[in-house]
């Protein structure tokens, strides 16, 4: 093949990334028409075609567009938390559901992550949950093929900057509905082994994430839900046109995906939580330090120079200075004030609020909420429920993950390099397993976190023991060194 037909076979291959890559790789599912009402479906909003060529540009690819992107800078909020209200909430969800227009219900998640110290504990050990467990992609089939790809994949996400961060931050996205990372590539040399052979491929291959905001995107109504990027001058660009570039999460829960979220829940507890700590930190300013009170004959509160003495006298002792007083003055606390402490009323909302925030983010309630005997918190049947939510969140965000990973692994699949001497050689995924771009994103690996029930390590142990000398199962030996925290020795010696 000549230099002239392989550059021509690149510079095509570069033109389907502008593109968006091959129809495979698209998740954009069109409406068909001429089926239901056209009308009240919503205002088609503009797309702004510069700003679709710019980020689906090489510039694009190695760098980062979403830092500008949105109606409003990076760094503004309309913090809608702030003197909140029902008939706000109520405005900012109907804003949400007729237009798409998602600036104020960004801002109002973020407010509340950041306000609500019990909500944003129990959002922040769901996520450790999952996304501190180890990480592996699985090959998606037990064909030679299929583990090269995997291993691929895997050796790039190992050498990654950030990766188990930005999974992290997707997780966000159960909070407000959906959440997005931009992505960053660079040119590199992976050298990865795979059945006993080893393999280098050149590449374009992501290195880092950045965190979007959900203020930069609105929903196009009139195409079905379909999430946009607020370009910031008065257009538009689709985040399925450009696959590759953004990592989105979206919330498995009822309802369209803008309307998703626990918080759509949780900011009506939120809300009157914070209210109760405002008139319990009152309570505490006025009534919850007791002062001291002194006492004498009513006879001589008529002497102006007595009550004066007296008064400077008490100032003294309440700054820690000692008191001369007459034997007929007597000094007692003032009375104290029984909702000032946790049995009062405002410390009994919160308890009760925080419990229900509990059950909300880890869908149980017995293992939370302990009967009057005390025992059904103890019950491992009620404590496996927590355990299968985490479990069908990590099955969630590995299809999610997925989902990116086959337009990511399409651009390593073609590539090639001048040699300087007149020729330019293959070095793309495909000319390193013998495989078309079809074949190989048809076998794209499957991420998967490896989240477990909470057992001790010697259980844990003998699984592995059991697995392995009496059920003969072929384990990978790196497993328990991630599990257990072994230090792998460097040598044999």
């Amino acid at each position: 093949m000549t230099e002239q037909t392989l550059r021509s076979r690149l510079w095509d291959y570069v033109g389907k990334m502008r593109d968006g890559f091959a129809p495979a790789a698209q998740v954009d599912h069109k409406i068909v028409p001429g089926v239901g009402n056209p009308y009240g479906q919503g205002t088609m909003l503009p797309t702004d075609e510069a700003a679709l060529r710019k980020i689906r540009s090489e510039e694009a690819l190695y760098g980062r567009v979403a830092a500008r992107l949105g109606p409003v800078a990076n760094f503004v909020s309309t913090h809608p938390l702030r003197g909140l209200t029902p008939e706000r909430v109520g405005s900012i969800f109907n804003t949400v559901l007729v237009s798409g227009w998602m600036l104020d219900k960004a801002c109002l998640d973020e407010d509340v992550i950041l306000a609500d110290s019990h909500w944003r504990s129990v959002d922040e050990s769901f996520r450790v949950a999952i996304v501190g467990s180890p990480f592996t992609v699985e090959p998606v089939d037990s064909s030679d093929l299929a583990q090269a790809v995997a291993d691929y994949q895997q050796k790039v996400l190992d050498e990654c900057d950030g990766w188990q961060q930005a999974c992290k931050r997707l997780l966000y996205g159960d909070h407000a509905g959906y959440a997005i990372e931009e992505v960053i590539y660079e040119n590199r040399e992976i050298t990865f082994q795979s059945g006993g052979k080893s393999y280098t491929v050149e590449a374009p291959v992501p290195v880092g994430f950045e965190w979007v905001r959900n203020a930069h995107t609105r929903w196009n109504l009139a195409e079905g839900d379909r999430l946009e990027l607020d370009a910031g001058q008065g257009g538009f660009v689709p985040v399925s046109a450009a696959p590759h570039k953004w990592l989105c999460y979206e919330a498995a829960h009822d309802f369209m995906v803008r309307r998703r979220g626990y918080n759509y829940t949780n900011v009506w507890l939120s809300m009157i939580k914070l209210n109760a700590w405002a008139r319990w930190a009152a309570v505490l300013e006025i009534w919850g330090l007791r002062n001291p009170v002194v006492k004498y004959e009513r006879d001589r509160w008529q002497d102006d120079k007595f009550k004066a003495e007296i008064i400077s006298m008490l100032q003294a002792w309440a700054t820690g200075k000692g008191a001369a007083l007459p034997d007929d003055v007597d000094i007692e606390p003032s009375p104290g004030v029984s909702d000032g402490d946790a049995r009062g009323m405002h410390a009994a909302l919160l308890g009760i609020i925080n419990a229900e925030q509990s059950k909300l983010r880890q869908g149980e309630q017995l293992t939370t909420e302990t009967g009057g005997s005390g025992s059904y918190a103890l019950s491992q049947t009620h404590a496996d429920t927590k355990a299968e939510h985490i479990e069908a969140g990590e099955q969630n965000l590995a299809s999610c993950v997925r989902r990116w990973m086959r337009p990511a692994l399409r651009m390593s699949c073609e590539r090639y390099l001048s040699t300087g001497f007149g020729e330019v050689l293959p070095r793309g995924l495909c000319a390193a397993l013998g495989a078309t771009p079809q074949q190989i994103l048809s076998k794209c690996g499957r991420p998967q976190w490896r989240v477990t029930r909470e057992m001790t390590p010697s259980v844990r142990m003998k699984l592995y023991d059991d697995g392995v000398n009496k059920l003969g199962l072929k384990i990978d030996s790196e497993q328990p060194y991630r599990e257990f925290g072994f230090a792998k020795a460097r040598s044999d010696k």
